[in-house]
């Protein structure tokens, strides 16, 4: 049993000749404080003692404090709800270590790497599922002989996921293949320049989507002596630039109340927490009728599927404006947004605007002229 220790307060006129008492009997006195009062600690198993020592000399004895394993128990039960939280909380852990909740695939190619998650989300590996009914030997095997573009496989877990890792065959040299530039979008041509290949349009020619730009081929100088061939035709691989004017037309809708939204100041922050994608304390709604949401997301412990989702609510007041000033907005807002998603080669050419009414209600027509690159920077397909 381990040893405990209780601290006694005495009072009376008696007092001195009490501890006296006690040190004659060899009762062991510990942290004596004479004051006032006297307070000093002494073995448990001498408590009983005491006690009588103390009727004897009619002195008044008090327990105030405990130690050692009955007052452990006594702090433990003031906190017992606590500890059974954390309890239940490491139980849960600890059986969760026994599942995996999520996958992930590591690839450098993309594509690749898309072919082997949709196979396992095929074959269940999206759900939860024991760690002991997973052979790692056997998804391996599984991928390999189901995606002929990979060429290495190797899984293993890592906390609470199923890390698959991917390497994938190398590419086959372009020069084997016919290849063909396309036309990425629909465009009238304005300048085309080949590298290798032919040209299959014209300056001034209208292209669309999906329309060969530069072939594949490459016709030889020399003419067969029988005249029924141009040349000879050599398989190569296509490569040049092609530019073209593109127009883009987009349409607004002008309502007849007109508003925009400014932000008050003030803001409010919610936080959810979550386990794998299941969210166990969710933050609730916004507190305000027009808002701006700000959204981040905190992965906890590393390798554990607990994440905290903080959401900060900005308050904003809906402010009515005039119907230039709305349309000037839309303008702008498309205008930052279109540049914003052009290619570093484009041109903005031409913008025009256009208002018109039909059937009562008022549209906002934006024209925007521009010319950049359709062969997508010289990718084949």
């Amino acid at each position: 049993m381990i040893a405990s220790k209780v601290k006694v307060l005495v009072k009376g006129q008696n007092r001195t000749r009490l501890i006296n008492k006690l040190k004659n009997e060899n009762i062991l006195i510990y942290y004596l404080i004479s004051d006032n009062n006297t307070t000093f600690w002494i073995k448990q198993k001498d408590l009983k003692q005491v006690k009588e020592y103390a009727d004897l000399f009619s002195v008044e004895l008090e327990l105030v404090d405990t130690s050692g394993l009955e007052n452990l128990l006594k702090k433990s039960y003031k906190h017992l709800s606590y500890i059974i939280a954390v309890v239940i909380c490491l139980s849960f852990l600890i059986v969760s270590t026994q599942f995996v909740y999520n996958v992930k695939v590591e690839c450098e190619n993309d594509v690749h790497s898309n072919k082997v998650m949709l196979l396992l989300k095929e074959n269940n590996f999206n759900k939860v599922v024991p760690k002991n009914k997973i052979d790692l030997k056997a998804v391996e095997n599984l991928i390999l002989s189901n995606i002929e573009e990979v060429s290495f496989a190797t899984c293993y877990f890592e906390g609470f996921s199923l890390m698959v890792k991917v390497v994938s065959n190398e590419t086959p040299k372009q020069s084997e293949d016919k290849k063909n530039l396309y036309s990425t979008t629909d465009a009238i041509v304005t300048r085309v320049m080949v590298r290798s290949g032919t040209s299959e349009v014209q300056v001034g020619e209208r292209v669309r989507v999906g329309d060969i730009l530069i072939g594949g081929y490459h016709i030889a100088d020399n003419t067969p002596s029988d005249g029924e061939e141009n040349g000879d035709i050599l398989e190569v691989v296509a490569d040049g630039e092609v530019y073209g004017r593109v127009y883009t037309h987009k349409r607004f809708v002008i309502p007849e109340q007109n508003y925009t939204y400014v932000k008050t100041g003030k803001s409010k922050i919610k936080r959810q927490i979550g386990f794998n994608n299941l969210a166990i304390l969710k933050a609730g709604g916004s507190p305000y009728e027009f808002f701006e949401l700000c959204k981040t997301n905190v992965k906890l412990f590393g390798i554990l599927p607990l994440t905290i989702t903080t959401y900060e609510f900005f308050e904003l007041q809906r402010v009515e404006i005039s119907q230039n000033t709305y349309i000037e907005n839309l303008k702008n807002k498309f205008e930052n947004e279109f540049i914003a998603n052009m290619n570093m080669e484009a041109k903005l050419l031409a913008k025009n605007y256009e208002i018109k009414e039909i059937d009562g209600m008022k549209y906002l027509d934006i024209f925007y002229e521009t010319e950049q690159r359709l062969d997508d920077g010289g990718y084949n397909y």
